[in-house]
């Protein structure tokens, strides 16, 4: 039987494609997708945050674009995952902290991204998310698809990993369907704008993993934050709306 486990245990090994080609295969739909929607949304003076980052895919996308990194705040709850984020001759800032409770202020944020976010893919992320977020922000969101799930993982909710010592651990891992995807988003207050797919034929650059099947492996959420409503005073001016406290 696997024994319940963290990402700080799998840190060493995460990203080796030998031992895990699966993590590699879903990391680079994952990046593809994300990245689509990075180049459609993102402005240079946007404030981001990137959570349960591990090595940011957002600090990769900006390198490569040739971007500042002043503006990008990285979360992830294991410190050992975080320092795959590490730039020697950048500094950046990062969090050690749970995705579903972010020590920050609320509407801090224009874009929220999270990649392979199944580890915290609960209704308190996402009420968190809506509250970091601006009005008129957004959030990208990737997890392995539903379809791979229900056909390799049996919809458990915990994902299983071999490590290089012999241990078998489980993680949480909460794959949901489309249809209570959108609902948990919408029961926080965000809308759901545009979903995406990547196919298992779309792979290029790692070694396809046994665990795959045809279809879809990776679902790719973008979701909103309503801009405030305006309401009128009773001399007909118009004031907008104070955000709730969280």
């Amino acid at each position: 039987m696997p024994k319940d486990g963290t990402y700080a245990d799998l840190a060493s090994e995460y990203y080796d494609p030998i031992r895990h080609p699966t993590c590699a295969n879903f990391r680079e739909g994952s990046q593809a997708l994300i990245a689509r929607w990075l180049n459609e949304l993102v402005k240079s003076d946007d404030d981001v945050l990137e959570t349960g980052a591990g090595a940011s895919l957002v600090a990769e996308w900006l390198e490569e674009e040739g971007q500042e990194l002043s503006t990008l705040v990285i979360a992830d709850s294991s410190k050992e995952m975080l320092r795959y984020s590490r730039r020697p001759s950048v500094p950046l800032k990062m969090l050690v902290c749970d995705s579903q409770r972010l020590p920050l202020a609320s509407e801090s944020f224009n874009i929220i991204v999270a990649s392979l976010g199944d580890p915290y893919n609960t209704p308190e992320f996402w009420v968190e998310a809506a509250r970091l977020l601006r009005p008129n922000g957004h959030v990208i969101f990737t997890t392995p698809s539903f379809d791979w799930a229900d056909q390799f993982r049996d919809r458990a909710a915990s994902a299983e990993f071999v490590l290089r010592d012999g241990r078998t651990i489980s993680v949480p891992s909460f794959i949901e369907s489309e249809e209570r995807q959108r609902e948990i988003i919408g029961l926080s207050g965000l809308v759901l704008i545009d979903v995406r797919s990547f196919q298992d034929t779309e792979i290029r650059s790692t070694p396809r993993s046994p665990k795959l099947r045809r279809g879809s492996i990776i679902s790719a959420y973008l979701a909103a934050k309503k801009p405030r409503q305006k309401k009128r005073t009773s001399m007909g001016a118009v004031e907008m709306e104070e955000p709730q406290k969280c």
